[in-house]
């Protein structure tokens, strides 16, 4: 079970907890083209997925609409 509201100020609360446990992770590129929909945009290779882009994924609002009218565009 879920105990949190994802994409709402609630996440804040385990933070820390999604950055101990992506602490592990090593980013890397892409290797096929991405549309984020944390940023509603193509992410470049300078666009770091670490823990922190994951955590702002989990927490912000997702741009759903945004990347599907720019994937169709």
């Amino acid at each position: 079970p879920v105990d949190y509201a994802s994409h709402s100020s609630y996440v804040e609360q385990i933070e820390q907890q999604i950055g101990e446990a992506l602490d592990g992770v090593a980013p890397q590129a892409a290797e096929i083209p991405l549309y984020s929909t944390l940023t509603g945009a193509w992410l470049d290779a300078d666009t770091p997925m670490d823990g922190g882009y994951w955590y702002r994924n989990l927490r912000q609002t997702v741009l759903f609409e945004q990347a599907t009218r720019g994937l169709l565009a």
